[in-house]
């Protein structure tokens, strides 16, 4: 397996998923919560729901499922994880080493693209807050009435990159979950997975991740490590 430093250093510009490597999004609003707030309001409108949705806790399962079904309720549900989603992005904090990560590529003209299924008002609203927008590039965002085009597709990587202004090859993906890493590898990006408890270390690394960190904090020590 390719050691973390050696894909970092032979990278001409990192990918990182937003909810997980850069804040843990639903920390302070549960993802449940909103999916049981769409789920009310899905049914208030008389969708009939299969009974996966019935208990399904990922709120984003419902922007596909209704992309699908019920289109004609998609920017009504998209309205409701966006004002969700930003609201979460108020109260969190960022992931620890994160910032630094960020702050540390800068000076090294090493791009920082965002490439989330999350809203780009979300992950605005947690930069702004957090003072690091100027340490991002850019952002790869869920785009409107598209949830079809949310990872595992690779459409967002694929934008993601070409923000980057780098070559596929060049470019390292940092996700925390197993649709990160297979829409890395459709994209032809590397992938780091980064896995907030250990069961997912064996899913990320299923699923192709080229390395498997336990912290964003060893990300940074290596970003940081450039400058030396």
């Amino acid at each position: 397996m390719t050691s973390l430093k050696t894909l970092v250093q032979s990278s001409q510009a990192i990918l990182l998923d937003f909810d997980g490597p850069v804040c843990h999004l639903f920390s302070g609003l549960p993802a449940h919560e909103i999916a049981e707030k769409i789920r009310s309001f899905l049914l208030d409108q008389g969708a009939v729901l299969p009974e996966s949705m019935m208990s399904e806790s990922n709120p984003l399962a419902f922007l596909g499922w209704v992309g699908l079904v019920a289109p004609h309720l998609l920017s009504d549900v998209e309205e409701i994880q966006t004002d969700a989603e930003i609201e979460a992005a108020r109260l969190v904090e960022p992931t620890p080493g994160v910032a630094e990560m960020l702050r540390s590529a800068t000076p090294l003209d090493l791009p920082v693209v965002i490439v989330t299924n999350n809203s780009a008002e979300a992950v605005e609203t947690f930069l702004d807050r957090h003072l690091l927008g100027s340490s991002v590039t850019g952002i790869a965002s869920r785009i409107k009435g598209r949830p079809d085009l949310m990872k595992p597709d690779a459409h967002l990587v694929l934008k993601g990159v070409e923000i980057a202004g780098h070559p596929a090859a060049a470019c390292l993906l940092v996700g925390d979950s197993p649709t990160d890493m297979q829409a890395g590898i459709k994209a032809g990006v590397r992938c780091v997975g980064y896995a907030k408890r250990p069961a997912r270390i064996t899913e990320l690394s299923e699923a192709g991740a080229d390395f498997v960190v336990q912290s964003m904090e060893s990300v940074a020590e290596v970003v940081t490590s450039l400058r030396a």
